[in-house]
This record gives C-alpha cells, structure tokens and sequence, in this order.
C-alpha cells in the first residue's frame, strides 16, 4: 500500500536529517578542536521498483557521512616549541603507547607536550611517532611504506656527549711589517671524542727571505702533527700581492694543511686543519679558527624545521637532529576512518600509505610552533542547522500526514 511506503519514507527522512543534526552537533561541538575536520552527511535516494506501473511505491533516503579531511583549517602560531602544523596534504603518525608495539594512527592535531618522562603527547594522550636518526644526523636505512622503523619521540633527560673535532680552518693576516724571525701564536680548541677541550699550539714565524713565512704546530701530549712546518711565499707585487703564491708567481692551490692524530686508545682519532684565507698586509696579525666539536652540554631549546626534522640546542651552542617527523600520505584520504582522539586509521578504501619527510613528493610543509585550527565555520552550521530543522519538521509532518489518511481508510468500514 503506498501510504505505508510514504509513512517509511517520513521515518527515513527524519532518521537521515538526524544524522545530519548530530553531525552538525559535532562540528559545533569542535569548533574549537585543534586539527578538527568537519563532518558533513550527504543524502542519497532509495529506489524501489514498483510492481505496478499505475501504483507509486516510496523507498526513502539514505545518508552517508564522511569528514572533510581534505580541506586545510587556519594555521596559528602558538608559544609552544613542540607545537606543529601541517600546511598541504599529509598527517602526523601517533601510537597510543610509547613501548612495544603501540597501535598507529593519523592525526592532523599537533598540539604537543612532554610528559614526566619527555615523550611527546597529544591532548588524546597519542604519543608522537618519528624516525631516529644517525649520531650525525643521517637518515638511517627505514621503510617509508610501513610504521614498523618508527619510534615514540623522547626529548627528556637529554645530554649532548660532546662530539669530536673533525675539521678546523685557519684564515687571517699575517703582518708585512714583521722583522725577520718574529714569531706569532696562536692557540685554537679542539675537541677529543669525549668532549675535552684541547689546545693546539700554532705558531707563525717570519723566515729571513723576503714575504715567507713558516707555520709549526704542537698538539697536546700523546698527540702528533703531521705535515707542519709549513713554508709559504706571500707575493709583494703584482695582481696577487698579498696572498700566498707558488715557485711561478700563481696562487698555491691546493693550500697546504696539517693533520691532528690522538694517541690510539684504542683507535686513533685524527683531524686535518686546512689553511684558508690567508694575506700578508701590511697591519695586525689577526687570526681566524673555525671547526667543529663541542663539549658537554644541556638541551636548552627544541626546533622543528619545515621538513619535519627535529633539532635540540645545547647550552654549549651546538645543536644536533635527533628525529625526522614523517608527514603520511595516503591516495584517498576519504577513506580514512575516523576515531578517538581525533584520529585516523587505515581503511579498506585509503589506497596506498607513504611516510616521507616534509616538502617531499605530495607531502606538505611543517609548520613549527603552531597549530592547524578546525576547519569549521560555525555560519554555516548554523544555517545548516536551520535547514536540517525545517527539513525534520517536514517529514514528521508527512508522518502524521500519511496516519491520517490511515485512520480515515480504517473508517471505511464503519
């Protein structure tokens, strides 16, 4: 009997237009939910094929909903150094626990902070999830297609060991004016292994023939040098005057160097100090020593660049990378499904997962402390909700509609 199609198609309607008053419900709710995405529910008809082609049948509608995943909320700067966004296509990897094997998920909230043991965790309690990198800040050999090399990130309780010196450069002027054996010294810090600082003894010392002079070196004790003294000719005249010359007049290229050799302890360690920029003019003698290495120090300060890669500072002025932050993408991030904690799992209908860093391939840009808003816009919920009301109140009319001429039929028989 048709009427009692068209009463199941008020009932339809009215069970579609309350799922779309719920998911309204939930977009107002998390207006203000980092990272958000809004739901929206579309509507689509049920169609039955009557059996008759001089009777109507109603079937109804149907709704399906699904999150806007696609469309980017505003991104905002924020205080906090561990804070990060997304700007483009990607998410965040979070695990909901730091040992084992935790279960993964996608997130686009980065709202980040340690916890008492300096893992970083999410408002949902998911902890972020990166890749380790090398002592050297090397990406080791990982799978960009699976979450199995990833690992929770821990900023807690770091010390910087001190890295070793392994290269020094010497530039500067060396004095025109000097007197023939006049002697100048310098003594650069370098860095064993451990972090010690070391000195080395260079000293500069004007040779008898005209515009030379001659570089010896002394490492600490236990220490060799190799290849010093040097004996360098500095042209007085000509295009290249002032600056270190060979038996022909031309500049010296290559520039001569000395190598650093520790005691073997087991093995030994060795550096070379290669001389740069260097003149003779007629002024001060001006040293300049620049090299790697640092001591011992304290995590001062976090850094995330665009790419994703986490960085430390130390209270000795070096910094490290420590992790790279995977941005993952996926061919349809439609077919994610949503969970708790405003979070993402793989679906049947996701496609194919890549984990890679920032600005790499399809992946978006890291926004370093900031935060990607929700990307609801409460106008339109609102006017949304006015449309799902009027909509709920006509189906419900076409209930009560559809009962009356019921009850009238059953009257017939009276």
């Amino acid at each position: 009997m048709s009427l009692y199609s068209a009463m199941r198609s008020g009932v339809s309607g009215m069970s579609a237009q309350s799922s779309r008053l719920a998911a309204i419900s939930d977009n107002i709710s998390n207006s203000q939910t980092v990272g958000y995405k809004r739901a929206t529910v579309d509507f689509s008809t049920l169609v039955t094929a009557p059996g008759s082609r001089s009777t109507y049948t109603a079937s109804g509608v149907q709704s399906a909903t699904h999150y806007q995943v696609q469309q980017d909320g505003t991104i905002m700067g924020t205080g906090s150094a561990t804070d990060m966004a997304i700007s483009g296509n990607g998410f965040f990897v979070v695990g909901n626990k730091a040992a084992g094997t935790p279960e993964y998920s996608l997130t686009r909230a980065g709202s980040f902070l340690p916890d008492d043991t300096g893992f970083l965790r999410n408002n949902a309690g998911q902890y972020l999830e990166a890749w380790k990198l090398n002592p050297d800040g090397t990406m080791p050999n990982v799978s960009k297609s699976r979450f199995d090399d990833l690992q929770s990130v821990n900023i807690g309780n770091l010390v910087y060991g001190g890295s070793k010196t392994t290269t020094m450069d010497f530039s500067g002027n060396l004095p025109a004016q000097a007197a023939a054996g006049d002697s100048f010294t310098s003594s650069p810090t370098f860095y064993d292994g451990l972090g010690n600082p070391l000195d080395l003894s260079l000293t500069w010392t004007k040779a008898a023939a005209p515009n030379q002079w001659t570089l010896t070196a002394t490492g600490p004790a236990g220490y060799t040098v190799g290849g010093a003294p040097v004996t360098l000719t500095f042209a007085a005249t000509g295009p290249y005057a002032g600056k270190p010359v060979d038996g022909a007049g031309l500049p010296l290229d290559p520039m001569p160097g000395i190598t650093v050799t520790s005691p073997a302890t087991p093995a030994a360690d060795s550096f070379t100090m290669s001389l740069g920029n260097l003149t003779q003019l007629n002024g001060d003698y001006v040293p300049t020593v620049t090299g790697d290495g640092a001591k011992v120090g304290q995590v001062t300060s976090v850094d995330i660049d665009d790419g994703g890669k986490l960085w430390v500072m130390y209270d000795n002025g070096a910094r490290q990378a420590l992790y790279q932050i995977p941005i993952a993408t996926v061919t349809n991030p439609d077919g994610l499904v949503a969970q708790d904690g405003n979070t993402y799992t793989l679906g049947a209908e996701t496609g194919t997962l890549t984990l890679g860093a920032g600005k790499q391939g399809s992946a978006g840009t890291v926004v370093g402390s900031a935060l990607e808003q929700s990307n609801v816009d409460i106008a339109t919920e609102l006017v949304s909700l006015i449309e799902t009301q009027r909509a709920y109140s006509s189906n419900a009319t076409l209930v009560r509609t559809t009962d009356e001429l019921v009850e009238e039929t059953t009257r017939l028989k009276r």
